[in-house]
């Protein structure tokens, strides 16, 4: 399935103004095509002021269809358990959680531990948080993104597991990111994951999931990284039952029902307020 580009401008949708039912009428179908839209986008195709449009997206999201970011919107319920959303896009999604959730995740780690830094946004702060408190770490990661951020650390030496480039986005994947997971024991895993539902962790593509079963196995204690936005309907491929990690930390925007499911399954939660 082809997406589009993140600096795509959506063809016009209206050359007379809309009544607030038919515009946010043509925002839905919009994110439906394309997954994610900026205000920009929108005020270019719907003829409409930028602080109109935040009052539609805010009725969307109350509504449930859709999750606010910094500049636009996501659709919530994506049409394709293979969609994902351009890699900037998903980074704007519950920036403020995922930075709360990313310090939370440092601030359990220890100078002297090997850690290993799976890919995606949440990982991505709590590896910035983990240079920020200046820890002395080994760190094993397969996100080139992550891999600059931990650079930075004076006392962290990084490992690339080298591999093939997931295109548009950071991530290595491949039988080099496999056969480099098989050969290290490490402390802590740091992962993220594309959905929670059911009990399991799905991810978009097969590939991708492979990589973070092989990190699982790679690691004595296994950490999962993500907002309340992740828990939603499966995508295309498991990765494994969350009843195999050690413990889950989100934000407390999840539900309470969700929580509770996950400590009947013997995993531990914990969850943060955004800053």
């Amino acid at each position: 399935m082809s997406r589009p580009s993140a600096n795509a401008t959506p063809a016009r949708l209206a050359v007379v103004p809309l009544m607030p039912p038919q515009r946010r009428d043509r925002i839905v179908e919009f994110l439906r095509q394309h997954g994610a839209v900026t205000l920009q986008q929108l005020a270019q195709a719907l003829d409409a002021s930028v602080s109109t449009l935040r009052r539609d997206l805010d009725a969307l999201e109350a509504e449930g269809v859709l999750d606010r970011t910094h500049g636009g919107a996501l659709l919530r319920q994506q049409p394709y358990s293979t969609f994902e959303p351009e890699p900037a896009a998903a980074a704007e999604l519950s920036p403020r959680e995922k930075r709360a959730i990313g310090r939370a995740a440092a601030a359990g780690l220890e100078s002297g531990q090997s850690v290993i830094f799976d890919s995606g946004s949440t990982v991505l702060e709590a590896a910035r948080a983990a240079v920020d408190r200046g820890l002395a770490l080994v760190a094993v990661t397969n996100d080139l993104a992550i891999a600059q951020i931990l650079g930075r650390g004076a006392n962290i030496r990084v490992h690339v597991l080298g591999g093939q480039l997931r295109p548009g986005s950071h991530t290595l994947f491949g039988d080099e990111v496999l056969a480099a997971a098989q050969r290290i024991r490490a402390d802590v895993l740091l992962l993220g994951a594309h959905a929670l539902s059911d009990g399991w962790l799905s991810e978009t593509l097969p590939e991708v999931g492979a990589v973070k079963r092989a990190l699982i196995q790679a690691a004595a204690h296994k950490r999962l990284l993500i907002d309340a936005s992740k828990f939603r309907p499966a995508a295309f491929t498991r990765v494994c039952a969350v009843a195999e990690l050690d413990s889950v930390l989100t934000d407390d925007a999840v539900a309470p029902a969700d929580v509770a499911a996950l400590r009947r399954l013997g995993v531990k939660v914990k969850t943060v307020a955004a800053a």
